[in-house]
């Protein structure tokens, strides 16, 4: 079973990858709030939920994504993968990250882990919280067993992070030096800054939470026009694909900066990931960012 498992996690690391889409814009300074659902198929019949909040006031942004993926390799296995980004942007760059993975396997846990970048001096310090059963994680994280069982997944838990006592994680960290003011994390991006690309594209650096020292990956991203709208692509290089064939990741958005499709092909050594995912509908009013 271990060696069966390995593939899906490779796939949800390539639907991460495929969200890399992204562009710069200084976050919104006025008060508003959107909610943004989507809905999709993926190979190995799966299907996938996602909610894209994002609240705006103050100068502060916060964009908080979950991802509820499903899957069948076999007829008997069901694959479940659970997850959370939730970032928040201050002065148009982003200040803080924290993740929440969850993996299932017919509804057992197989691993579960809460992570959160802080600012420190020389970049960002990694934190994890994690355990392999419930006894452990009772025993070194006490007051934040209540989000241990999956149901709780998409409840608020940053607020009981500091009382969890975190593990320090350096191979976890985000140097300093590859910052730049396009630096984006896969969710954030892929369903929420897609939406106010330059017209003319633009090259982006994604940071991938929680994958040790392959946390960047260099996006060129070009556009098309596609109707009214316009369609994006973006070549996807990491060092889990393959480099021919080309892996790729397209979003096409309205005219009216409305995110209408995300489509991904990811080919990688345990094989190909594709995808198409489509709105579901959206709620509140539009945060857009400054120069809008």
């Amino acid at each position: 079973m271990a060696g069966r498992s390995r593939k899906p996690r490779q796939i949800l690391r390539r639907l991460l990858l495929a969200g890399c889409v992204a562009a710069y814009f200084p976050a919104a300074d006025a008060a508003a709030n959107e909610v943004c659902r989507y809905t999709g198929e993926t190979n190995y019949s799966g299907h996938v939920d996602i909610s894209a909040d994002v609240a705006a006031s103050d100068g502060v942004t916060k964009i908080d994504v979950t991802v509820a993926l499903e899957m069948k390799t076999l007829i008997w296995l069901r694959f479940q993968y659970l997850v959370e980004e939730i970032s928040t942007w201050r002065g148009g760059e982003l200040a803080s990250v924290a993740v929440n993975f969850r993996s299932l396997i017919n509804n057992h846990i197989v691993r579960q882990r809460w992570d959160e970048f802080r600012s420190g001096a020389a970049g960002w310090d990694g934190y994890r919280v994690q355990s392999k059963t419930l006894a452990e994680f009772r025993g070194k994280h006490p007051g934040f067993v209540r989000h241990w069982d999956p149901s709780a997944f998409g409840t608020p838990w940053l607020g009981d992070y500091p009382s969890a006592s975190a593990e320090r994680r350096e191979d976890l960290d985000l140097p300093r030096v590859p910052l730049a003011p396009t630096l984006r994390p896969p969710l954030a991006m892929a369903f929420y800054w897609v939406r106010y690309l330059p017209a003319d594209g633009q090259q982006v650096l994604v940071f991938l939470p929680g994958l040790g020292r392959e946390h960047f990956v260099d996006l060129p991203i070009t556009a098309a026009a596609w109707g009214s709208g316009t369609a994006w692509q973006a070549l996807v290089r990491h060092p889990e694909l393959s480099e021919t064939p080309a892996s790729t990741a397209m979003a096409w958005t309205s005219p009216d900066n409305h995110l209408q499709q995300l489509a991904y092909e990811l080919h990688g050594p345990l094989g190909t990931a594709t995808g198409v995912i489509h709105p579901a509908g959206c709620e509140g009013v539009p945060v857009v960012p400054a120069g809008r």
